[in-house]
């Protein structure tokens, strides 16, 4: 387990905050991304569903910030000198984690999901402390909002993982340090991950969505 996720920590969503999200036109997410996720084999349904669409929003959110980040501060995520240095422990999914069409394990998965999302707190925080962009700050309590949207699905509430306030001021310490060219790739991997971390979410929430409603 993440040594940031043991301890209850204090996190509280705001109101105004979310009504600036809802307020963001989405991208599309494609149905496909070819890497094997349930989304990827399921029959797409037109029943709306108010946490897929949300998840959308938060994505918007993050490639319209990488995007922006791209183009005035030159800190582009093709470059390979960056992902080589990639010592940040950034959450993702892989295939033990019961989110791929093959072994799917909703309970695994959606514990994954949560946890995964409340480890990205204390980076998006750091985004918000170094970009000074009211829109990272969006982006951070958009995340918290969609953890409490998404904790009721998970059959067991006692297995859902909590922050370690203590960790999480740790590793923001750690990378408030960071010297220049260092905190330019972090803010760069931070956001590349959180995409393709939102990417992954979204697939599996439209499974899950498609499944109930086809069941």
């Amino acid at each position: 387990m993440n040594p940031l996720l043991q301890i209850t920590g204090s996190l509280r969503p705001l109101a105004f905050i979310l009504m600036l999200l809802m307020a963001t036109a989405a991208l599309p997410i494609p149905d496909s991304l070819g890497d094997g996720s349930p989304g990827d084999e399921v029959l797409r349904k037109s029943s709306s569903n108010p946490d897929l669409e949300f998840a959308k929003h938060l994505h918007t959110t993050a490639s319209d910030l990488k995007n922006k980040m791209c183009q005035t501060l030159n800190l582009c995520d093709d470059s390979n000198e960056a992902l080589a240095e990639n010592n940040l422990n950034l959450p993702n999914i892989t295939e033990r984690d019961g989110c791929l069409i093959t072994g799917f394990n909703e309970e695994m998965c959606l514990l994954r999901i949560i946890s995964g999302l409340q480890e990205f707190d204390t980076y998006l925080q750091y985004l918000e402390i170094e970009m000074k962009d009211n829109k990272f700050q969006y982006l951070r309590m958009g995340t918290v909002q969609l953890v409490h949207k998404l904790k009721p699905s998970i059959k067991k509430a006692d297995a859902v993982p909590t922050l370690d306030p203590i960790a999480s001021k740790n590793l923001l310490y750690e990378l408030q340090s960071l010297k220049t060219w260092s905190k330019n790739v972090a803010l760069r991997l931070i956001l590349w991950h959180y995409t393709r971390f939102m990417e992954g979410t979204i697939r599996v929430v439209r499974f899950l969505h498609t499944r109930s409603i086809a069941a």
